[in-house]
């Protein structure tokens, strides 16, 4: 039994932790293991995703489940199975009297005996989630795990946010992107067909050091696809009927690239899937985000990027001289400026 006391200098520690600039992957394996201890567990997933869509882009772990992506996403993404990730707002364990295919397919015969979603969200969408699991022959997790996972969550979420943020701050200098490209998945996410824009992309998409590599580069198109099946055939009303099959990513050479999908034959099942060069706006607005402005303080930063000065931002945006710069104010503490030069300078890379 893990004490009051534990878990109050686990979550100080990994509050701390968050607030850090870090790599973000050194930085989720530390919080990993400050975890273990205080809540249990033999297996885990940290995917990170797409604010805008909640589909994953990346992700980090430790687990045996590398060779089922597909059929794993494709579940996660129908809205009607219990535990889906895009109806999640609270962290849940599994369901004992309805696990779900997801957890009965896949899952329970690799061993599992729960699983604890934690989705990382906050008012600008869905971050990623933390995914902890335990054997079968293992205690399932408690509402104490749950609770505590709750109150962590929102600075999970936060670091995560932060570590977009400097993600979109990246450039390359010594590539460019590659063209356009496309991909024709069924409905097994089994790739039909690709152009040679598609392969450049995947290539660009590998993770260094990671097992399963290919399968890794695979996952965001498998997730945007697996959006597009799911909601043809389900009738569920929920949160992710209405977002996008579409998710921003980076290449490892710095480079970010849109991944949009949409039906291509109906009769066949078959779903076209393109890969493009991310235009400058689609990384901005990702960083704005990333530094947790508001709608109006975006609006603001892209009027001043414009080329407007006050008198203009107020006109444009119907409000006083006065409310621009109160907001530019908030907009300096937020991204760590003093001057409009300097935010413009930072956000053009100059």
């Amino acid at each position: 039994m893990v004490s009051v006391q534990a878990r109050e200098r686990c979550r100080e520690r990994i509050a701390a932790l968050a607030e850090q600039p870090a790599d973000p992957f050194a930085q989720r394996f530390q919080i990993i293991e400050l975890l273990r201890p205080v809540v249990g567990f033999d297996r885990w997933c940290w995917p990170v995703c797409d604010p805008a869509s909640g589909l994953g882009t990346t992700g980090i772990g430790e687990h045996d489940y590398w060779p089922m992506p597909p059929r794993l996403l494709l579940l996660d993404q129908r809205l009607n199975e219990p535990g889906a990730l895009q109806t999640l707002e609270r962290p849940r364990a599994r369901d004992a009297g309805d696990p779900g295919l997801r957890f009965l397919d896949l899952l329970g015969p690799l061993g599992i005996g729960d699983e604890l979603r934690v989705p990382l969200r906050d008012r600008h969408g869905l971050w990623g989630c933390l995914d902890l699991m335990r054997s079968s022959d293992d205690q399932p997790f408690t509402e104490q795990d749950i609770a505590f996972l709750d109150a962590l969550a929102p600075l999970l979420a936060a670091a995560t946010r932060r570590s977009a943020a400097a993600a979109a701050a990246g450039r390359s200098n010594a590539f460019s992107p590659p063209s356009a490209g496309v991909l024709v998945l069924d409905s097994d996410l089994a790739v039909r067909a690709s152009t040679a824009g598609a392969r450049a992309w995947l290539a660009q998409l590998l993770p260094a050091g990671l097992p399963f590599a290919e399968i890794a580069a695979m996952a965001p198109i498998y997730n945007v696809a697996s959006r597009v099946f799911a909601l043809a055939t389900t009738s569920s009303v929920s949160r992710g009927q209405g977002l996008p099959a579409r998710a921003r990513v980076r290449a490892a050479t710095g480079d970010w690239g849109i991944i949009e999908a949409d039906r291509l034959d109906p009769l066949e099942r078959t779903v076209a899937v393109t890969i493009r060069p991310a235009a400058a706006h689609d990384v901005l607005d990702l960083r704005l985000i990333g530094y947790d402005l508001t709608v109006r303080q975006r609006e603001l930063v892209n009027a001043l990027l414009d080329g407007s000065d006050t008198r203009r931002v107020s006109e444009r945006l119907f409000v006083s001289p006065h409310t621009v710069n109160d907001h530019l104010k908030a907009i300096f503490d937020k991204v760590g400026v003093r001057t409009r030069k300097e935010l413009i300078a930072m956000l053009v890379g100059q």
